[in-house]
């Protein structure tokens, strides 16, 4: 139950977290606040800090103690209140951060070897008793000494696959059903006495095999026994159990020795008979381990899913999105919680996969990962951080989808050698030949040089007169349908491009919304999705019907965007003529200049839409044509901010 396991990478480095400032203020504070440091105190024996962080007994907490692990040595650090050597310019939230989420003050990830995936559990307000006492330790000037890690052990960046894979910090949670005693006993044994990290064996990468959780492991050479329920309730009682944890010693049982030794003597000797009682009823009731790792566990992917999934975002995305997809402040837009991320529709994380990101004024820039990934590899990612670090949207990526958007990616960027030539793709050739029917192409482009734009129609009209096509061919034919019309108009080849490039957007997203896994949640009135620095519309399926206005409730539209979207239209006549939902597109962007473009339409949307319904004297298809119309003007308009 100690911290003193091997098996581990990094093994009991067990704070390099502290390993390098502060924690103590000059003064302490005014408050007395006695009672919660002497709490503090006895969470601190709980945890077993001080045997690890102690080499030699006349500098107690000041590091130093090696451990021999698999892959070096590594050596516990200075947790003493000392500024130069010590944690004496720490916080609480520095503190906070190295236990609860494994994350050192420099920002470093710890070495699994500091039980972290076990001191996740502690509750805030244990952190804050522990801190209160840890930042009153006696200073003792105690450099620290550096690691013996192997490489590539040493290089402290391969922490993002292990905790991408098995970490996920969270709050201890009492189990309902169970008494009181039972969750106290649950949340000693698991969260602060991290029994598991030595009772348990690890797998190649260090982490706890979730299976064989308790169930025995060696540590520096000794067995740490099965304290798995279903072995200690054969032969141990509560009142035996106990006694061996309070004494370490238990008649016609067994007598302690090596690691568990210094656990008793610095840490269970310490606790109170309740405590101690607890961890007993805890450990002859504890749950069977869980077959998976947290991650996985909370994953809604099935298993091998995931397993490819999550290999393929810590080879490709973890080092900037880092694990948890928090991002980088400032640079690198978070993917958990990012609602872009979490939208119905995987579009947008499709786009940005397959096309990249320019830099902008927030964020660096993002390359295109169309030619190192596959379709099916960029489907399980997209679906992986859609769901993970608690996203709940659904995992509706699909290989056809990826295909599908994929051909967007043909359009050539403006300015290159492609783009100024804008040779547009020939339709036919030898018979038999694979590629979109040239009649059905020819009949498409001709409707578009008619100026008929109704991409959904169009692909409708493509999937008739081709029912075997998959999306990704339908996509074809509609830009090679597109792309001559375009060629052939006036203007600049910047207009051009942008002109292709959103149609093809439109058509990836027309052509590949029926081979989603789940299908979409309909919508009532048109609707903007995002696609990576773009938008593509989505329609209702019926234009008939009483006119349903989406929900005003903050989950579609940002509320205070919403609020402004209002403000800015008031209670105008309807329809609206001429270019006004172009006018009051770019005097929102204008007002709210960080605001995704999906919201920006959408809120003016949501609003229009409720000036139509309130609009007394219109039937429903009026009603329904005027929403439509000025849907499409806005999306159309705010294609081309970028």
């Amino acid at each position: 139950m100690a911290t003193f396991f091997t098996g581990v990478l990094g093994a009991l480095v067990v704070m390099p977290w502290l390993a390098g400032a502060a924690m103590a203020q000059d003064a302490p504070p005014a408050v007395d606040d006695s009672a919660l440091v002497a709490r503090g105190a006895y969470l601190a024996r709980a945890a077993d800090c001080m045997p690890c962080h102690t080499a030699d007994s006349k500098q107690p907490y000041a590091g130093g103690l090696g451990l021999n692990t698999p892959f070096g040595t590594l050596y516990s650090v200075n947790i003493t209140s000392d500024k130069t050597t010590g944690i004496g310019g720490w916080n609480f939230d520095d503190f906070k951060r190295a236990l609860h989420d494994g994350i050192r003050k420099d920002g470093a990830y710890l070495y699994p070897a500091m039980p972290f995936d076990a001191y996740t559990g502690i509750t805030e307000d244990d952190l804050k008793a522990l801190w209160a006492y840890v930042r009153r330790i006696p200073a003792v000037d105690a450099p620290n000494l550096e690691n013996g890690l192997i490489f590539p052990f040493n290089v402290r960046l391969g922490m993002l696959a292990w905790r991408e894979l098995f970490f996920r910090p969270a709050y201890f949670t009492p189990v309902a059903g169970k008494s009181d005693e039972w969750n106290r006993g649950a949340y000693l044994v698991e969260a602060l006495g991290h029994c598991s990290d030595c009772h348990s064996p690890r797998n190649v990468m260090g982490a706890i095999k979730g299976k064989a959780a308790f169930t025995g492991a060696e540590i520096d050479g000794f067995y740490a026994p099965d304290i798995a329920s279903a072995a200690l309730a054969r032969t141990w009682d509560k009142d035996t159990l106990v006694q061996f944890l309070k004494t370490g010693s238990a008649p016609q049982k067994t007598l302690v020795f090596g690691p568990m030794s210094d656990v008793v003597h610095d840490s269970l000797a310490y606790l109170t008979d309740a405590d101690l009682a607890a961890m007993a009823t805890y450990l002859l009731d504890s749950p069977p381990p869980p077959d998976a790792p947290a991650p996985q566990k909370a994953s809604s992917l099935p298993a091998d899913v995931y397993a490819r999934a999550s290999k393929v975002f810590v080879d490709n995305c973890a080092a900037c999105h880092q694990t948890q997809g928090t991002g980088l402040l400032g640079a690198i837009p978070p993917l958990a919680g990012n609602p872009a991320v979490t939208a119905a529709e995987p579009y947008n994380v499709l786009t940005v996969v397959l096309q990249g990101l320019p830099a902008d004024a927030r964020f660096g820039a993002m390359p295109s990962f169309a030619g190192r990934l596959s379709d099916q590899q960029i489907a399980e990612l997209t679906n992986y951080v859609r769901t993970s670090w608690g996203n709940g949207a659904a995992p509706n990526a699909t290989a056809k989808m990826v295909a599908a958007w994929r051909e967007t990616t043909k359009v050539p960027d403006y300015g290159t050698q492609a783009a100024s030539a804008f040779d547009c793709a020939q339709v036919g050739g030898a018979p038999g030949a694979s590629g979109p029917d040239p009649r059905a192409v020819a009949a498409i482009s001709s409707a578009l040089q008619g100026g008929d734009l109704d991409v959904a129609a169009m692909v409708d009209s493509y999937q008739a007169s081709a029912p075997d096509a998959s999306p990704a061919r339908v996509v074809d034919a509609l830009m090679a349908a597109y792309c001559p019309v375009v060629a052939a108009g006036g203007g600049d080849d910047y207009a051009k491009l942008a002109k292709l490039r959103r149609f093809s957007l439109q058509a990836a997203a027309d052509a590949s919304a029926p081979v989603a896994s789940t299908p979409f949640p309909p919508v009532s009135v048109v609707w903007a999705v995002q696609a990576g620095k773009s938008l593509v519309a989505r329609g209702p399926k019926s234009l008939g019907g009483p006119l349903v206005c989406p929900t005003d409730n903050g989950k579609l539209v940002p509320k205070a965007l919403a609020a402004d979207a209002a403000g800015l239209i008031g209670k105008p006549n309807v329809p609206v003529s001429g270019s006004t939902g172009a006018d009051w597109a770019h005097a929102l962007v204008k007002k709210d200049p960080k605001a995704r473009l999906a919201d920006v339409a959408n809120a003016l949307i949501s609003a229009y839409c409720g000036v139509v319904a309130g609009t007394a004297g219109l039937e429903e298809a009026q009603q329904h044509g005027y929403v439509e119309s000025f849907g499409q003007q806005v999306i159309q308009t705010l294609q081309l901010e970028n």
